[in-house]
């Protein structure tokens, strides 16, 4: 894929419906998060209750995605349902205090960043820590961002937020579930002007 074709895909924007958690973190927080992901002695996934099943599934899954990736790819949504499930279920202190993201926001969502209606102000350049749930695959990642526009609006501020830290795999998930819902999209455009011409 040439440089084009890439940026033309990351940036491909879709107004969107998801899960979403997040809260303001310091460069700190930030780097030793990220440290600690690079080392492998912290997930960037939304982590339920058992990280040493999650740690054994996503090594299970990536020999599994070699032979078989209609399979890997069914598998993976069915681990990501399970730990929601957990989550929901377990309330004890190896889960993650954040936990799944239950609260619904629309937003503007593309592969480089987000976009959401908050009633207070985030402060413009301050680090967020993202725990995102995408519809309805019940995917769920955790990423870091940065506030790099925050406006006044009726209904409250929004905020455009720019990926400064997400997996490889996360993003790539992220890009087809964007295209997924563009084609829903266009799909249902064109039925409408059909329908409008009966």
């Amino acid at each position: 894929m040439n440089k084009e074709t890439r940026e033309q895909r990351d940036s491909l924007r879709i107004k969107d419906r998801i899960l979403l958690s997040f809260h303001s973190v310091s460069v700190d927080e930030f780097k030793a998060s990220v440290k600690n992901y690079m080392e492998g002695t912290e997930d960037p996934w939304v982590d339920t209750c058992h990280p040493t099943f999650q740690k054994d599934i996503k090594t299970h899954l990536r020999h599994i995605k070699e032979k078989d990736k209609d399979l890997a790819a069914v598998l993976e949504i069915l681990d990501q349902k399970l730990n929601m499930i957990l989550g929901l279920m377990d309330t004890g202190d190896t889960c993650e205090k954040d936990g799944i993201p239950k609260k619904l926001y629309k937003v503007d969502l593309s592969a480089k960043g987000i976009g959401f209606l908050t009633k207070e102000r985030l402060s413009k350049g301050s680090i967020l820590k993202l725990s995102i749930g995408l519809l309805p695959e019940h995917y769920f990642f955790t990423c870091f961002g940065q506030v790099v526009r925050s406006e006044e609006r009726k209904d409250g501020t929004f905020n455009g937020v720019k990926f400064i830290w997400i997996t490889e795999d996360d993003q790539e998930k992220l890009i087809e579930h964007i295209f997924s819902r563009q084609v829903i999209y266009l799909r249902m455009r064109r039925q409408e002007k059909e329908r409008k011409k009966d």
